[in-house]
């Protein structure tokens, strides 16, 4: 409200100065222009810079002096807007580069420049900074997906092992429950021995044991393939950090150890597996119903992997 009426004054003094005096003679342009300029300076000084910036314009247009251009820039960067002031303080530099307001000129484009300077770069940081934060959280993201793979991977490993050994069991459950029907005179809880060869108790032996190393053989293989697919993983790892200009990253250092490790225990496990299928199916297809007293059964375990054998030859 004081500005809007500051500004109704100042008006009214400068109407009341141009106006035709009825008793003073017709004012100069240069007293006209001298009179809105000093409105323009309060106009300035109360913080009304568009009403200042007009009252520079009328007084330029009566007497184009350059200090004006510089008056209109000064209200201009006092309200904000930096682009316009620049291009009048350069205009006024072109026009009267030794005036009185020359330095002030030039000491205010330098610091306008420099704060732009500074706003840029820490536009430019914060660019930076923003670059930064995605791609250590794709990086995180891409370590949170292979940690999930590996360990549904081990869920996979361990449920087959936990089936192969279910198989097994059953198989031997399935043998005993045979052997006590055939030997219904044993005693509760004891253990029949296994004929190989077999009488009409074992009589399904040999097909069981042909599945079991089936499975155990194909267990093997799918072990191997696991093996062979992080040993890809390792080896593309390690040919990532070993590139030219590579950055050193922990993280894929620690990925490449543990796909390597699990790649070794699978190439070692595999042949096993797979050797002890063939020997278990080997077995129950050439057995020649002799009368040795033997059984086989896999053992798999997290440090171990074999065939046992139970029983004595004669």
């Amino acid at each position: 409200m004081t500005r809007m009426f500051l500004r109704l004054t100042v008006l009214a003094a400068v109407a009341t100065a141009v106006a035709p005096g009825r008793a003073a003679a017709q004012p100069s342009k240069t007293q006209v222009a001298r009179q809105y300029t000093d409105a323009g300076l309060a106009a300035q000084s109360s913080g009304d810079y568009d009403t200042a910036i007009t009252f520079y314009q009328k007084a330029y247009q009566l007497v184009p002096h350059p200090v004006l251009i510089f008056n209109i820039a000064q209200a201009h960067r006092l309200a904000g807007r930096v682009d316009q002031a620049l291009a009048l303080y350069r205009r006024y530099l072109s026009e009267d580069p030794t005036g009185s307001q020359a330095q002030n000129a030039r000491d205010l484009i330098k610091e306008i420049e420099m704060r732009r300077a500074e706003e840029a770069r820490k536009a430019d940081e914060a660019r930076k900074a923003e670059e930064t934060r995605k791609a250590d959280e794709a990086r995180k993201a891409e370590e949170t997906r292979k940690a999930e793979e590996a360990r549904k991977l081990a869920e996979v490993r361990k449920a087959e092992e936990a089936r192969k050994l279910a198989e097994v069991r059953k198989a031997e459950d399935a043998r005993k429950a045979e052997a006590a029907r055939a030997n219904p005179t044993a005693a509760p809880g004891a253990t029949a021995s296994h004929d190989i060869g077999g009488t009409d108790a074992g009589a399904d032996t040999p097909r069981t044991l042909r599945i079991a190393g089936i499975a155990t053989g194909a267990g093997g293989a799918v072990v191997l393939a696991v093996g062979a697919g992080y040993g890809l993983h390792a080896r593309s790892l390690a040919s990532e950090l070993s590139r030219p200009g590579a950055v050193y990253d922990p993280a894929k250092v620690r990925a490449g150890q543990h796909a390597n490790t699990i790649a070794i225990t699978a190439m070692i496990s595999g042949p096993v597996l797979i050797a002890a299928g063939a020997a278990m199916y080997w077995w129950g297809y050439t057995h020649d119903r002799r009368a040795e007293k033997l059984a086989l059964a896999p053992m798999v375990s997290d440090q171990v992997v074999g065939l046992v054998v139970l029983g004595t030859l004669p």
